[in-house]
């Protein structure tokens, strides 16, 4: 079952289609809300409650750390715990969150030194595989609220120190399941490389967490731990960021002229093979296909 603790509700006028503003001040309100369902997520269109309140609300989806729901008399509210949203806030309901990046602490090697993702600011130049240097041209910052999304998809993936080579990566790898990593020729999905001991879903999440996309003028490999992962590339629309009003309007960058490996099934023998002698190496042995 899944469930959600809040401080503050703000009521919504809906704008359009998943899309709100705020109406006035938040309502200081301690309220824990449950789906009532096996699962551990809310999805959306399903029925939500609080403990000792008989109304029920309709959830429409996600917005940062918070959830929006619609009560049975068809009013919109916002329930989240940070009471500084202002009136004429536009909120944009996040309906199929969908993550792609780092997780904070992930150690970024820059020109001065490796050092935390989420200390990154634009400006701020990071090296790159092929041994140039870039400037970081925006650090999106995703907060993710583990009761709203689909643990397969959003969940973090650890690729243990040496998983994938000597010091590769330097130490654990803290990444989206759909967060490509340069591997034998290929940009490879963390979650096409579970095994269940040296590269493995994370179960044991917080409440919530943040993700940090680092954006640059061109699509091209980061050293994260030591280990060449992507850069941010914006395919997909509707991707919801905590900080979107801060990016920059440029222009589209083109994909890296690789292959991309998106699933288990789709898996190189030889990267096969590598993953097993380096799990051997480490005295570790794979239990589970991705």
């Amino acid at each position: 079952m899944a469930t959600f603790d809040s401080q503050f509700r703000y009521l919504l006028v809906e704008v359009s289609e998943n899309v709100y503003e705020t109406d006035g001040f938040p309502l200081n309100e301690v309220l824990t809300a449950s789906d009532g369902s096996v699962d551990s997520q809310f999805t959306f269109g399903e029925t939500i409650n609080f403990q000792g309140d008989p109304e029920d609300y309709t959830f429409m989806g996600s917005f940062g750390s918070g959830w929006i729901g619609v009560d049975d008399e068809g009013v919109s509210w916002l329930f989240n715990n940070d009471n500084t949203i202002a009136s004429g806030t536009t909120i944009n309901a996040d309906t199929n969150p969908f993550t792609v990046c780092f997780l904070a602490g992930t150690l970024i090697a820059t020109p001065d030194g490796a050092c935390p993702v989420e200390t990154l600011a634009p400006g701020d130049l990071v090296l790159l595989a092929d041994g140039r240097s870039l400037p970081v041209r925006w650090l999106g910052v995703q907060t993710i609220a583990r009761a709203f999304v689909d643990p397969l998809r959003s969940f973090p993936v650890c690729i243990a120190a040496g998983a994938l080579g000597p010091n590769l990566p330097a130490r654990d790898l803290f990444v989206s399941p759909d967060h490509a990593l340069f591997l034998d020729g290929a940009l490879v999905h963390a979650g096409a490389l579970v095994n269940g001991t040296t590269v493995r879903c994370l179960g044991d999440v917080p409440a919530t967490f943040r993700y940090f996309h680092v954006e640059l003028d061109e699509h091209a490999l980061l050293l994260a731990e030591g280990m060449p992962a992507e850069s941010f590339l914006d395919t997909r629309a509707g991707y919801r960021f905590d900080n979107a009003a801060a990016r920059p309007v440029a222009a589209p960058v083109a994909e890296l002229d690789l292959p991309r490996v998106k699933s288990a099934r789709q898996l190189p023998a030889a990267t096969r093979r590598r993953l097993a002698d380096r799990a051997a190496r480490l005295g570790l042995g794979a239990t589970q296909a991705a």
